[in-house]
């Protein structure tokens, strides 16, 4: 009885230590057991699976054969004309569990006894990433804090509770530079498969949902929907235009003030929650489609823009300004200009003006296209 309640106190340690379940410590020991079994005795082609009682410690063993209409591998399947010489009713897709009569003295060798530890090892740890994983699946769109472990080809390798992630070279912000140890906020993206079969928690700081998720966290009219975002575009590292609207049922709710704040204090803390530095600039716009000449304006800030043409059709917008509003209309590197035509679905091209070029109601025809 000592014996049957060691193995159950070293089940339910290794259950602590690796944060799986009792039934997948037995599970992996079944697999550490036909892993050996076939290493030491079976055929390399061959399949085995294991039972083990917990109480008697003892095992079965089966080699597992595909039923199938023609055979191709012949350690693995049998034809459904031969498998329904002992079965009538085999049918192609069965699986045969066949029991291998295994004597009570059977004794692993050294080889056989390493390949039982890694299956054994490996399939405990395949148990606890997957449940790791399932837990961030419930968490994608959602921002987490990552601890950074070191550089990497580019990228960051980052602690994420008991798994290891990685932010790739694209997912960081060009003004990004991190120490080891550093906490950073960062965006669950998504989980995949690499070629490998392994999975992969995909996490982002320059995905356009890494600043929706802080403004939710810092604006509660956002997270319960008071406030709605409508398209968010961005510039990582430079610039995000953000396109607002309040509910239909909210009507005297000012979108763009409330995620400002007082003071602008709640934009100051997304924009500190997306970089420390502060670099990244936030523009928020009110949604009006009845008043796209005013969302056009309010796009392009802190450019004054004097005249606007809107060519519906063709889906263009001009913009008319004076020199050093133009500069300011297309921002560094065009990123202003750049960001509001995609926020708007329009192609914004911006032209300068002069005051003597003026004329009663319009301007000059030959006006000068601003390039940065």
């Amino acid at each position: 009885m000592q014996n049957q309640d060691d193995l159950k106190q070293q089940i339910e340690l290794l259950c602590i230590e690796k944060g799986v379940e009792p039934e997948e410590v037995i599970k992996a020991i079944e697999n550490a057991i036909a892993g050996a079994y076939r290493k030491e005795y079976g055929g390399k082609n061959k399949l085995y699976e294991a039972e083990f009682d917990q109480t008697s410690r003892g095992y079965k063993i089966y080699q597992i054969i595909n039923v199938v209409e023609k055979v191709e591998i012949p350690e693995r399947e049998i034809s459904v004309i031969d498998a329904r010489l002992e079965n009538p009713s085999a049918k192609v897709g069965d699986i045969i569990r066949k029991e291998i009569k295994v004597a009570d003295e059977i004794r692993f060798g050294r080889i056989a006894s390493q390949v039982a530890k890694q299956i054994l090892v490996q399939t405990i740890n395949n148990f606890r990433h997957t449940r790791v994983l399932q837990k961030f699946k419930d968490q994608i769109g959602d921002i987490v804090k990552v601890e950074i472990d070191c550089y990497r080809k580019g990228g960051y390798m980052v602690k994420l509770d008991k798994t290891m992630g990685y932010i790739n070279q694209e997912n960081i912000l060009p003004i990004d530079k991190f120490r080891p140890g550093q906490i950073v906020n960062a965006l669950i993206v998504d989980i995949i498969e690499d070629k490998r079969g392994a999975s992969q928690i995909i996490l982002s700081r320059t995905h356009p949902n890494f600043v929706k998720a802080i403004i939710k966290k810092e604006v509660p009219e956002v997270a319960s929907e008071i406030v709605t975002i409508d398209k968010i575009v961005r510039d990582p590292g430079v610039r995000t235009k953000i396109l607002v609207s309040a509910a239909e049922e909210e009507s005297g709710i000012d979108p763009v003030g409330t995620i400002l704040g007082r003071k602008n204090i709640r934009l100051i803390n997304i924009m500190r929650e997306i970089s420390s530095s502060l670099q990244e600039k936030v523009d928020i716009i009110e949604y009006n489609p009845d008043d796209l000449e005013l969302m056009v304006m309010d796009a392009l800030e802190p450019a004054e823009i004097e005249k606007i043409d809107i060519d519906e059709v063709n889906k263009k917008i001009t913009v008319f300004c004076f020199p050093e509003e133009a500069s300011l209309a297309v921002g560094k590197k065009g990123s202003n200009v750049r960001l509001a035509s995609e926020l708007l679905g329009y192609e914004i091209e911006v032209k300068t003006i002069k005051e003597e070029d003026m004329e009663e109601g319009g301007y000059s025809k030959s006006p000068e296209i601003i390039l940065d």
